[in-house]
């Protein structure tokens, strides 16, 4: 295969990351934008088995600044060890005051800004990547 196809595909690969990235940046602030902070426990941990792995979400039990006792599973992935150690502990969440079912733990990852920068950082290297392996195909 030619080098300057692998620099093409590096190229396209590490554009459609940090658009990506930034997809799911701008996602994380709109979020944070309009969410409430309340004080809530991890209740649990919610297992979601793929067909190659398993993902850890937590399941935060919270009430609302109305009032409402609100038990939920969290949009905040993490790690079954990290999360079983956190079950019964106090924790920041932020809501959707207009959907409080969508909660998410005040982490990096819960402020949706722990992936997105990894994954621009992921799709700016592949962009370097491809225009090197363009410019040194060209020579």
């Amino acid at each position: 295969m030619p080098v300057w196809l692998f620099g093409l595909m590096a190229l396209g690969f590490g554009a459609a990351f940090c658009a990506v990235g930034v997809h799911r940046y701008r996602a994380g602030r709109a979020f944070m934008a309009s969410a409430h902070r309340v004080a809530g426990v991890v209740a649990g941990v919610h297992r979601v088995d793929r067909t190659d792995t398993s993902e850890f979400f937590p399941v935060l039990r919270f009430r609302t600044l109305e009032g409402a006792e609100i038990e939920t599973v969290g949009q905040t992935r993490g790690g079954s060890f990290e999360l079983t150690r956190l079950k019964g502990r106090q924790v920041a969440v932020f809501y959707d005051p207009r959907n409080p079912r969508a909660a998410r733990m005040d982490t990096s990852s819960g402020r949706g800004t722990a992936s997105s920068v990894g994954m621009v950082a992921f799709g700016f290297f592949l962009v370097l990547l491809g225009v090197g392996l363009l410019f040194a195909s060209r020579l």
